[in-house]
């Protein structure tokens, strides 16, 4: 059945056999022929798209001029360093005797000059660091010393002098000094006269050890160039016969220490208080300023307005975080209206005194400043939960409702 099957199945002729063939070739064609169609309408079409963009107007159809090359930018100068601040003292220490440790900043190399007056006390050189340390090999004289520094910078031919000068007061040494001689005993009576009570003779004061020396950085230019004095080394208080000398406030508390005027009505004022604090002022119960100590627990404040001469009430209230007063100290401070030629030619006048010294000094341009050295004692501090007229409280921000 299957081999007749096959036999009876009609043979394809040759033109039909072929019909296969053609058609494939018609198909390739065709393809080929739509591709280059494809290709011819996209450059039919941004041609197109050209003509329509050079038509806009305002749109200029020839070709850009080429660019320029850009002028290159003037290389920019190397900043100057900073001018170096100009040398300063930092520590004077000066005993009884007039035995003297100095120690400051200068620019590091340079050549540092002391001079007490017009008279070199000794030289050194500032290290790498540019710190300095000088022990002058002779004592410094008793009485007002005025010690200022200066340094020469490597390669300069100009010396540079400090900002502020340091006034020191050195006092009268007794060495060498011996007791006076003691009275002659009184003679003895005639014979036969009548016994006489015999005379108590007290023994002679011997000569009493001086204080610690006073030793104040005073600016040079006085009150115009800002700032004010700096106490280095404090005096002791020297107590009057039969009374106790006053001790130092304790630690922890704020004092005033320094207070500054000329005779224009500017003020600076100085103290100590917890490093890194707030400290509020007050004259007479009005705010004349804010201040702020520094690591080592010292504030300076030089008041906007000027002060006119007469006696306040200073207060200085040290505050914390929120406002709070930690620490408070009070005390008389008087504005005087002092003669110009009070100094009668000298350059520095020290009055001493029990609980405070006043220092008078010429400064440049021949003006004067006034300074009141406070010493350290307890009459300075008050209660500082004490609420006064005129007290400023921090307010602390609200704080968010907690859920």
């Amino acid at each position: 059945m299957g081999v007749e099957a096959k036999r009876n199945t009609p043979e394809p002729t040759g033109q039909a056999r072929a019909k296969p063939a053609a058609v494939r070739r018609s198909r390739g064609g065709g393809g080929l022929f739509r591709k280059l169609s494809v290709i011819l309408l996209a450059g039919v079409g941004l041609y197109g798209l050209w003509l329509a963009a050079s038509s806009q107007p305002g749109r200029d159809p020839t070709p850009p001029p080429p660019l320029k090359q850009a002028t290159p930018l003037p290389t920019p100068s190397p900043q100057s360093p900073e001018p170096l601040p100009t040398p300063r003292f930092d520590v004077v220490r000066v005993s009884p005797d007039g035995d003297a440790v100095l120690a400051g900043r200068a620019a590091p190399g340079s050549t540092v000059v002391v001079r007490d007056g017009d008279a070199a006390v000794g030289s050194v050189a500032a290290d790498k660091r540019g710190e300095w340390v000088m022990l002058p090999p002779k004592p410094l004289p008793p009485g007002t010393r005025e010690l200022g520094v200066s340094e020469l910078r490597p390669g300069a031919s100009d010396p540079v002098l400090s900002d502020t000068v340091v006034v020191v007061v050195v006092p009268e040494s007794p060495t060498g000094k011996t007791a006076p001689p003691a009275p002659p005993p009184p003679s003895p009576p005639p014979p036969g006269a009548a016994p006489v009570a015999p005379t108590i003779v007290a023994p002679p004061a011997l000569p009493q050890p001086p204080s610690i020396p006073l030793a104040v950085a005073v600016p040079r230019a006085g009150l115009s160039g800002g700032g004010g004095s700096a106490v280095l080394q404090a005096p002791q208080p020297t107590a009057a016969p039969g009374k106790p000398v006053a001790a130092p406030s304790p630690p922890g508390g704020v004092t005033v220490d320094t207070m500054d005027y000329d005779p224009v009505g500017r003020v600076a004022l100085g103290g100590r208080a917890a490093p890194n604090s707030s400290v509020q002022l007050y004259l007479d119960n009005i705010l004349v300023g804010r201040a702020h100590t520094d690591p080592q627990g010292q504030w300076r404040l030089t008041p906007e307005k000027l002060i006119d001469p007469g006696v306040y009430t200073l207060r200085a209230d040290e505050v914390n975080d929120t406002g709070k007063v930690v620490a408070r100290a009070e005390l008389p401070v008087q504005v005087s209206t002092l003669p110009a030629d009070m100094t009668d030619g000298r350059s520095v006048v020290v009055q001493p005194g029990n609980s405070l010294w006043r220092l008078a000094r010429r400064t440049l341009g021949d003006g004067m400043l006034y300074t009141t050295i406070y010493a350290a004692n307890r009459d300075q501090i008050r209660n500082p939960d004490l609420i006064y007229p005129g007290q400023i409280f921090a307010v602390p921000p609200a704080q968010p409702p907690s859920n």
